[in-house]
Formats: structure tokens, C-alpha cells, sequence
């Protein structure tokens, strides 16, 4: 990628600027100031380029005159060797100041995350200005230690600029940013959108664009023109735009993935599929996803606010998502749940669950109305029981055929990948004896897998792998949504606890004789033991209650419907757990109401 060079006098003119605020010049006279000037050499960096890396030489000092420049960490133990941004250089700072005055290596990376303008003291000239000028070692060591207090610690920077990039002419670019801006400006308060009449401002123009805005939107060419480079370097994210009803082939646009030699680190890029007032077809999206190119996707109906909203959110970590713990019949406590929400003006903007509440959270992703999913459930659920193709128990209680073919009525040849919400859903993993996180592949497959209660359904194997429900492992994914950092999360736990027990006068296991007697004496009356199919659910969710516990405080609203009174495979209390998720959400909702105005995050 070119960037062209900016002339002589503008540069030094804010060069100039910058040395009387930066605190390692600003106490110098006018003479030592001009000669520290005359010892600067200028670097231009494009947006992504490294300024240095971990390892090197600490052979210079940097001031940054225009621009912005992120300070990465490497972790030794991530395997996917992904940097962790620790701070960010604004105009007027210096950076790599510390491992010159230890006359070290450097221990951090260094990029610009927009074009910068950097200039380069040497070493040696840095160590002459402090040892002349002993009015400056103090001031720049107050620097560093109020930047350390105020921004240096791990965080998760949120998108502020973005670059849409249009597939082809076959896009509604100018359509599609102009909605995106309306929807961004619902969020923030100010959105300045840029086209290519703005090729040829400095760095500091840009700059200045940003710091007056709350969003800036690059709207490049749909080709790879100089403007569109130059849109490439300067946003946080990369908004990929195709038109999901054209069957064109599947290309990469520009060089959104060109990585420069050396890079550090990569802008996230999102992909949106564009639908003229429908939903994707079953196995449509897959194909358009590039082999894993893009973060995410999003299904985007043009011309539809609401999901303009919603992609805004999403984009910006303003999103709501919800989390779906298993639970058996209880978890349809979860359809109250989002029936709340909805009535409260609270959005669902991506969902995750584990076993039933998985399935509840699918729907949910499905963009289905409530009246939808209510049938869907008591059908096959309350009118169909799932648990009553009894086999042979050399792997299971169940065949589990009647729960399959359930699943793909229900869900169809749908991919999660076609989902209108972004989904994921949790099994655990035998093989590997850990909780595999699925968001692509065939829905109800992974579905299927999630529900697999160990002894009750048989496993599902994939790849040479053996799946069974996810609560045996985590029955409450929170983390594994607040790992998308994409805004706040609803956790809604299901307690299992009262879900077994025995009459006070049983102490040993019956014998088939008193089994007999029972049925045929009293068989009005409950047994006084727990059955082996509630023995084998209430285990595997047993194994996974200390993290749910652990998930439970990383929820930014929890909502834990009091269910203990209906029994895990009581089907028949359907509409009571619709009912008691409802009620207990609308209490937790007027109950953030009453705090203080900063703790109201989920009201608008």
C-alpha cells in the first residue's frame, strides 16, 4: 500500500506544535528546543505498519506528531500468538522512552493503528538531553507513570472507525452507509461519514475527524482505488458489504487480508450479507463465508432499522446477548424470559446456550415470533414426548431417534451459519474431556449433541469424536459470550437443585419384587425413588454446578427463575415455566430501574 510522503513544511510545522505540549520538550527554551527539532528525523507510518518489535534494539525515543500508535503485549502461552493492545499513543506523547533509559531490549510491539506521523530521537541524543537538561528527566518520568495510572492494562478497544468495503457495483454502498450512520447515530452522538472527495487531508485532518465524532465511516470504492487503501489503513474494522441474493462467486475483496510484512496485528473484519426483505435459505451463508476470513457475519435485510440497529450494536460492543443455561423442562422458563425482554425494549442481539437451552436460544436465533416457538415446543416437546423410544441399554436408555427426528423438523437443513443471530451452542467433548463451543455447521446436529445426556441419549460422534450434552461440562456458557466482547451479557441460570430425592424410609436399592408389588397395590402413588433416567440427568449436570456458579458473577444481569418445584422432565409444566421465566425477568427489569442512572445498562 502507497502512502504518500507529506510535504517538508507541514510536517514541521506540526512537529512544532507537538514539542511545545509533549512533557519531554515543553520546558525547554526556544534555542534547545529548536536544536532538539533539527536532531528529529520523520517516519511515516501507514495504518498497520510496526514501529518496532519485541526483542530489538532500543536504539531510539519516538514522538508521534500526528496519528495514533497502539503498544501490543505478547503472551508466551497464546497459541494463537494474538497480541493483546495495552495502550494507546495519541498526538503530542512519546513512546519506547522506558527501554532506552534501561538501555535494553524492547519488551513491547509498537504499530500505528492509523497513518502516523513519528519522529525519531536517537539514543544517543536522548541521553545528551537528559543528562543537559535535568529539569526533563522528571517530567517525562511524571509522563509515564500518570499514562501507566490512567490508560496502560488490558482492554478490549472497541471499534470507532469502520471501512465499507462493497463487494462489487452490485452493492447498495451509498444505501447501506447512510443506514448504518443513522443506526450508529442512535448510539452515539456523532457520526461523520468520509468518501473519497477526503483523499488528500494530512493525517491531523483525520485526526481531527475522530476526535469531533463518536463514529467515523470510511465508504470506500468498490475497487481497489488509492482511496480505498487509504480507508483500509485507517479503520479499526473492515465492514465487507455483498449482496447475498446475487450468486456471484466468492471473492476477497481489494486486499482486505494482504498482511504487511510484519504486521502486528490484524483489524477485525466483519462480513454483511445483504437480503432484500427476507431471511437466508437454508446452506446459503456458508459458501460466502471465505474459509474463515471474516470475525463474524451478519445477516442484514436492507432497508429493515431494526436490523440495522442491531448490526450497529453488534459492530460497536453495544450488543445484548443472552445466555441459555440447560435444564431439562425448566428451561422453558427461557421463553418467558425473552418474551420480557422483548416487552421491555430489551434487544436479543446474539444468543448461546447448552442442552434445552440451546434449543430455546436456536429459535431465538431463528428470528422466530413467539407464537412460533411456543408451538414449536409444545409440540414436540408436551404433545410428542422425546424420551419414549426405550432400546436396549448397551449405550443408552433411549435410541434417541425420536429426539433427532424431532430436531430436524423443528430446525430444518438450516446451518448455524444461516442463523439471523449469531449463535453458539455447547457440548462436551469425551475425547478431549473439554466444552467445545460450536457456532458453524449443521444446526440440528450440534443441537442433537448439546441434549446428549450421557446414559439417556446416545452420543453423537463427529470427526472421530464423541459429543454429549454440554452441562456435563459447562451447563452455563457466560464466559464463553463475554469472550466475544460484544457488549453486555443476560445470564439466565437454571437451578437444578430439588430436582432428586428419595422417600426418608428408603436405604437400599429395591429389588424387582417390590418394583412389582408397587406398580400393582399403589401405582396411584409417586415412588419413593428417583427413576435412572433423573438419576442420569441430575449426575450430569451435578459435575458442571461449581462453574455455573463461577459463570454466574460474570453475567452483567442474572435472572435465575425459581424453578425447584417443577421436575426436570415434566414436560406438562410448560406454560408454568413460560410463566415463572416471564414474571421473574420483568422483577429483575424494574429491579435495574431503581439503580442509580450509570447501573441502568439494559434500559434505554
Amino acid at each position: 500500500m502507497s502512502l504518500e510522503a507529506p510535504t517538508a513544511n507541514a510536517a514541521r510545522q506540526r512537529l512544532r506544535r507537538v514539542l511545545q505540549t509533549t512533557p519531554l520538550f515543553r520546558d525547554l527554551d526556544n534555542q534547545r528546543r529548536e536544536a532538539i527539532e533539527s536532531q528529529l528525523s520523520l517516519l511515516v507510518l501507514p495504518g498497520g505498519a510496526p514501529l518496532f518489535h519485541p526483542g530489538e534494539l532500543a536504539d531510539a525515543v519516538y514522538v508521534l506528531a500526528s496519528g495514533c500508535l497502539g503498544v501490543f503485549r505478547h503472551d508466551a502461552d497464546d497459541a494463537a500468538d494474538q497480541p493483546v493492545l495495552i495502550a494507546e499513543v495519541t498526538p503530542g506523547n512519546i513512546v519506547g522512552e522506558m527501554s532506552v533509559l534501561s538501555q535494553g531490549k524492547r519488551m513491547r510491539s509498537v504499530a500505528a493503528l492509523r497513518d502516523s506521523e513519528v519522529w525519531r530521537l536517537s539514543q544517543a541524543d536522548f541521553h545528551a538531553l537528559t543528562r543537559d537538561q535535568p529539569a526533563v528527566l522528571p517530567a517525562l518520568m511524571r509522563s509515564v507513570v500518570e499514562r501507566n495510572a490512567m490508560e496502560w492494562g488490558e482492554h478490549r478497544r472497541q471499534p470507532r472507525t469502520f471501512a465499507i468495503l462493497p463487494t462489487g457495483p452490485d452493492v447498495p454502498a451509498a444505501r447501506f452507509a447512510v443506514l448504518l450512520s443513522s443506526a450508529l447515530g442512535r448510539i452515539g452522538t456523532q457520526v461523520q461519514m468520509l468518501g473519497p472527495e477526503s483523499l488528500g487531508r494530512d493525517p491531523e485532518w483525520f485526526a481531527r475527524c475522530e476526535m469531533d465524532s463518536t463514529f467515523v465511516l470510511y465508504r470506500a470504492d468498490p475497487t481497489a482505488t488509492e482511496w480505498t487503501e487509504l480507508c483500509l489503513r485507517q479503520a479499526d474494522c473492515l465492514v465487507v458489504v455483498r449482496n447475498a441474493d446475487k450468486n456471484l462467486p466468492t471473492r476477497v475483496p481489494f486486499e482486505v487480508e494482504a498482511a504487511q510484512p510484519g504486521a502486528v496485528f490484524h483489524r477485525r473484519r466483519e462480513l454483511v450479507l445483504l437480503h432484500e426483505g427476507h431471511d437466508p435459505a437454508p446452506g446459503s451463508t456458508t459458501p460466502m463465508l471465505a474459509g474463515g476470513l471474516y470475525g463474524q457475519h451478519h445477516q442484514v435485510r436492507v432497508d429493515i432499522h431494526s436490523d440495522f440497529d442491531r448490526l450497529a450494536r453488534l459492530l460497536t460492543g453495544h450488543a445484548v446477548g443472552v445466555v441459555m443455561a440447560g435444564g431439562g423442562a425448566r428451561a422453558f422458563s427461557h421463553i418467558g424470559v425473552a418474551r420480557a425482554l422483548r416487552t421491555s425494549g430489551v434487544p436479543i442481539d446474539l444468543v448461546g446456550g447448552t442442552s434445552m437451552g440451546a434449543i430455546v436460544a436456536a429459535g431465538l436465533a431463528a428470528r422466530w415470533p413467539e407464537e412460533q416457538i411456543i408451538a414449536q415446543f409444545r409440540h414436540a416437546f408436551v404433545e410428542s414426548n422425546p424420551l419414549s423410544d426405550y432400546t436396549l441399554p448397551f449405550i443408552s436408555l433411549f435410541a434417541g431417534r425420536r429426539v433427532t427426528r424431532l430436531l430436524r423438523e423443528t430446525f430444518g437443513e438450516r446451518d448455524i451459519e444461516d442463523l439471523v443471530l449469531p449463535f453458539f451452542c455447547v457440548t462436551a467433548n469425551l475425547t478431549t474431556a473439554l466444552a467445545d463451543i460450536h457456532s458453524v455447521g449443521r444446526l440440528w446436529r450440534w443441537l442433537r449433541a448439546s441434549v446428549a445426556i450421557p446414559g439417556v441419549i446416545p452420543p453423537f460422534n463427529e470427526a472421530g469424536e464423541v459429543h454429549v450434552d454440554g452441562g456435563v461440562i459447562d451447563n452455563f456458557p457466560v464466559r464463553a459470550m463475554h469472550r466475544l466482547g460484544r457488549g453486555l451479557t443476560v445470564g439466565v441460570g437454571i437451578d437444578t437443585s430439588g430436582a432428586l430425592a428419595a422417600g426418608a424410609d428408603v436405604t437400599e436399592p429395591w429389588s424387582a419384587w417390590q418394583f412389582f408389588r408397587r406398580l400393582i397395590w399403589k401405582r396411584n402413588e409417586t415412588l419413593p425413588i428417583p427413576s435412572i433416567v433423573r438419576i442420569l440427568l441430575r449426575s450430569a449436570l451435578v459435575a458442571s454446578a461449581a462453574r455455573a456458579t463461577e459463570e454466574r458473577a460474570l453475567a452483567d444481569l442474572l435472572i435465575v427463575p425459581p424453578m425447584t418445584h417443577i421436575d426436570l422432565l415434566d414436560w406438562t409444566g410448560f406454560e408454568t415455566a413460560i410463566e415463572i421465566g416471564y414474571r421473574t425477568t420483568m422483577e429483575a427489569l424494574d429491579k435495574a430501574r431503581s439503580l442509580p442512572l450509570g447501573a441502568r445498562v439494559f434500559l434505554a
